[in-house]
């Protein structure tokens, strides 16, 4: 029988074999985009509607909702990629713990509009709260062009219901109560909103933490990049194996930005792959588990922004952390050279990030009221607000501090 370290080192190899595939297919620009979110009764989110551009920078302050935004694109990738809504409500601890807790929970909406060219998707996902279950799942997925009325592609409630298939007109479909329809739907070619399932599967959501980048874990699939960044060591051997410039880009945009490091060896032994990096000055090179916390965690953030070429929507938590103030300036730099290959969703509390970003038609403000829960608020007249700052001399997170714009 083959040793451990064997298959895991074919399954690295087969997934860098598909990565290779990605990175030389990947050119061009974003087609699709996530244009609007309706979100009901998720989370801090009682109400509220969030138009996105190719570049959203939410700040606001702690429980403000910044993170409840991004989770709420989360559940739905989650839901997708499991073709059932059930494993991520439990990974959120049910329904009672997910919804607003203003009121009784009976509900929660998620609407998600998204452009392809001229035409506008609209999919709307119902989690309702069920006797003797969790909760039960209704979907409605519509296509609408300019000067056209809505033409409706699926609808499912509680697993029955129908989509809409190119080659076989109406299929009727019965799934469990908590199936993700879109996804089901997704398997048909002929289903016209096929892409959209492929869209909502190809968003990433990173929060590298250093605790978990200090090692290698076990078991989890290379082929794509951890959350947490638990598969750092076996993501960056995959990218070596099939893209050696993408990762020699990595650890350049790496070292541009916190001057480390030199160089990175990748190393396999039995089931477990990790790195050691060399640092000017250092006769010997240092191991994963002795980076410091702010290479650890940019050096994963390059890796999810420049070795994720399938990744088409890209939500990073707070970029701030654990990092130089000074390191921000590149890094606002690298997000805007592929704000036309990825559509980019950070959360943060620094106004300096707002310095470096100098845009104010990217910035939303998050603010929480008690009683209607998260509001998302952006510049009305980012030109005046630009007109402001050359005459001010301020910086954008300056002025954001001293006015609060978007008020």
């Amino acid at each position: 029988m083959q040793s451990v370290a064997k298959r895991v080192l074919r399954l690295q190899q087969y997934a860098g074999l598909i990565r290779f595939a990605r990175l030389t297919m990947f050119r061009g620009h974003c087609v699709m985009k996530l244009s609007r979110i309706e979100v009901k009764r998720y989370r801090s989110i009682r109400d509220e509607n969030i138009d996105f551009g190719h570049l959203n920078v939410f700040i606001g302050a702690n429980a403000s909702g910044k993170s409840a935004i991004l989770d709420a694109l989360r559940f739905l990738h989650e839901g997708v990629l499991a073709r059932d809504f059930h494993p991520p409500m439990f990974s959120r601890g049910g329904f009672l713990n997910l919804a607003w807790k203003g009121e009784p929970a009976r509900q929660i909406d998620i609407v998600a509009r998204i452009k392809n060219d001229d035409k506008t998707f609209e999919w709307q996902v119902r989690l309702v709260r069920e006797q003797g279950f969790d909760f039960s799942v209704n979907e409605q997925v519509s296509e609408s062009r300019p000067g056209s009325p809505p033409i409706q592609l699926l609808s499912s409630e509680r697993g029955s219901g129908w989509w809409w298939s190119g080659e076989e007109g109406r299929v009727e479909v019965r799934q469990d109560p908590t199936s993700c329809a879109l996804a089901a739907a997704s398997v048909d070619a002929s289903f016209p909103a096929r892409g959209i399932a492929e869209f909502v599967r190809g968003w990433g959501f990173f929060d590298p933490n250093p605790f978990l980048l200090r090692r290698d874990w076990a078991g989890f699939d290379s082929s794509r990049f951890d959350t947490y960044g638990r598969n750092l060591g076996a993501t960056l051997y995959s990218i070596e194996k099939s893209s050696p410039q993408t990762l020699k880009a990595i650890c350049s945009a790496t070292r541009s930005m916190v001057g480390l490091p030199s160089n990175i060896e990748l190393i396999e032994a039995d089931d477990r792959f990790y790195f050691v990096q060399s640092e000017p000055g250092l006769e010997y090179p240092v191991n994963q588990m002795g980076v410091s916390s702010g290479t650890l965690r940019m050096l994963a953030l390059m890796t999810a922004i420049l070795g994720e070429p399938d990744v088409n929507l890209l939500g990073i938590e707070e970029p701030e952390n654990y990092v130089h103030p000074a390191s921000l300036a590149d890094f606002i730099k690298y997000i805007a050279d592929f704000g036309d290959r990825k559509q980019f969703m950070l959360t943060t509390h620094s106004p300096l990030l707002l310095n470096f970003l100098g845009d104010p038609a990217s910035v939303c403000i998050v603010r929480r009221d008690a009683h209607k829960g998260t509001k998302v608020t952006r510049e009305t007249n980012p030109d005046g607000v630009r007109a402001a700052l050359d005459a001010s001399g301020f910086g954008l997170g300056e002025f954001y501090e001293a006015r609060g714009f978007g008020s």
